[in-house]
Order: structure tokens, then C-alpha cells, then sequence
């Protein structure tokens, strides 16, 4: 569309950008959040609403095909190297930011009827591990991530751990109760995945609609809701480890899951 320079942080768009980068509740009422590198700022570029797009001069070079890209499809903006160093998230930034509309979610209801493979995450709360599960959610060919009060998946530190495929998984939002009546309600087996005492990864089929629980870092799944699933399971560990890193457990049920088309 066209493209201006910007010198001033006080600059209006700025001063959103710096906002939503902070405040979860600011993105949640503005119905926006952000991006940073290239490469994840180009790839919403065909899947989501920009609202403004900023490159430094240095950036606007290097990532040429990024920058013409962009620029036919929203209002980009140059930046100085100082502001570049203001909003930056990153020690290394590659001088390219963007910010996004927040995709719209269906109620839950739909989205659960049509998705065979879903994945309910409970109380996940460091963005690392979220990144990482959203990731592998995209890798595995997940048809729906099910967030019951977890850490807010809009993030700066989420969305850069995910890699851009905070754009390609399905997501909605639900209290724990609601998400395990709406997928019994479809017909899928909920599988609650515990540290022991479950049936052995490996040792069963998943049913063909099928929904795994993934419980909080510290604490796993609230006993509570293990009673709500139909069938608890357990990834079986050798030597003196007993229980893996929330993402590796999770990535590792996913990935069996997916084997079953």
C-alpha cells in the first residue's frame, strides 16, 4: 500500500505495539497482538489480518522479498535502529515487527465436531512449554488444541517459542469441564495422560476420535479431572527417571496419536 518513516517512539503505533507486547488484557480488549523476525511476520502476511508492519532501513534490505511481500498487503512503517531497540523482544532482532489481528474463535462446540485428534492442555503455564506443544500440535497434524486456563498463547515469548504455527493450529478457549462434556458429547475417548498407573503408551490404539489431556508442569492433572476422562495413560520410563518435561510428554503422546489416521 505505501510505506512512512517513523523517528519518534511516541509515535501512536509505537506506543500500541510496546502496550500489547506487555499487557495480556490490552490484547485481549484490543483484539491484537505481535510478531518479530521476518519470517514470522511474512508467513501472517497470507493468513492473518496485519494491522501495521515495521522494518528498520538495514532490515528492509536484507529482507528484501519479505519487504515487498508486506508491503503490497498492509501499511508498513521504517523505523529507526533506536526504536527497533525499544520494542525489540530479542538480543539479536532482525529488525522486522509486526501487529496482527487476533484470529477469531468459533465457539467450541463446532470446532470440536469436526476434529478427530484433539489435545486438551490444563493449566499449562510456562510459555516455553506452550510454544513448544503449539509446534508440535502443527508437526503432528493436530486438528485442535483445547486451552483450559492456561498462559496466554498470544504472548510474544508463546508465539516465538511456537515458530509461526500459532497460525496454522486450530485453538479455542473453554473451562476444563465444558471442553471434556463438548468432546463426550461428539463422541470422543478422553485419555488423561498421568505419570503412573495408566495403560502404556503404546500398548493400545487411541480410539478414531480421540482427545488427550495434557496436565500442568508441576502439578499434572488435578485428580478431579482424571475422573472426568475415560482412560488415564502413561508414558513408561526406564531407570530412575519418573516423568518427563511437560513438552517432551506431550510431544511424544502426539506424535502416537497422529499414527492414527
Amino acid at each position: 500500500m505505501y510505506t512512512d518513516r517513523i523517528t519518534s517512539p511516541d509515535n501512536e503505533r509505537i506506543k500500541l505495539y510496546k502496550r500489547l507486547y506487555l499487557d495480556k488484557r490490552y490484547r485481549r480488549k484490543e483484539g491484537l497482538f505481535v510478531l518479530e523476525g521476518a519470517r514470522l511476520v511474512a508467513d501472517a502476511a497470507g493468513s492473518m489480518d496485519l494491522h501495521s508492519v515495521f522494518f528498520t532501513e538495514d532490515a528492509a534490505k536484507t529482507y528484501s522479498d519479505a519487504y515487498d511481500l508486506l508491503s503490497a498487503h498492509s501499511r508498513v512503517s521504517i523505523i529507526t535502529d533506536e526504536i527497533a531497540d525499544i520494542i525489540s523482544g530479542t538480543e539479536n532482532s532482525q529488525g522486522v515487527y509486526a501487529i496482527v489481528k487476533s484470529p477469531v474463535e468459533e465457539p467450541i462446540s463446532d470446532m470440536v465436531r469436526d476434529a478427530k485428534r484433539v489435545i486438551v492442555l490444563d493449566s499449562i503455564q510456562d510459555p516455553g512449554n506452550m510454544g513448544t506443544m503449539l509446534r508440535t500440535a502443527d508437526a503432528c497434524g493436530i486438528d485442535l488444541v483445547i486451552l483450559c486456563t492456561c498462559t496466554d498463547e498470544l504472548s510474544p515469548k508463546v508465539v516465538r517459542s511456537a515458530m509461526g504455527s500459532i497460525m496454522r493450529v486450530a485453538l479455542c478457549h473453554a473451562s476444563f469441564e465444558q471442553a471434556v462434556a463438548e468432546l463426550k458429547a461428539v463422541g470422543h475417548t478422553v485419555y488423561a495422560a498421568v505419570i503412573d498407573d495408566g495403560a502404556a503408551l503404546g500398548s493400545f490404539r487411541f480410539a478414531e476420535r480421540s482427545a488427550v489431556i495434557i496436565g500442568n508442569e508441576g502439578n499434572g492433572i488435578p485428580p478431579e479431572h482424571v475422573k472426568l476422562a475415560d482412560m488415564p495413560i502413561t508414558i513408561k520410563m526406564h531407570g530412575t527417571i519418573d516423568s518427563l518435561n511437560a513438552a517432551m510428554a506431550a510431544g511424544i503422546i502426539m506424535w502416537e496419536l497422529s499414527r492414527y489416521e
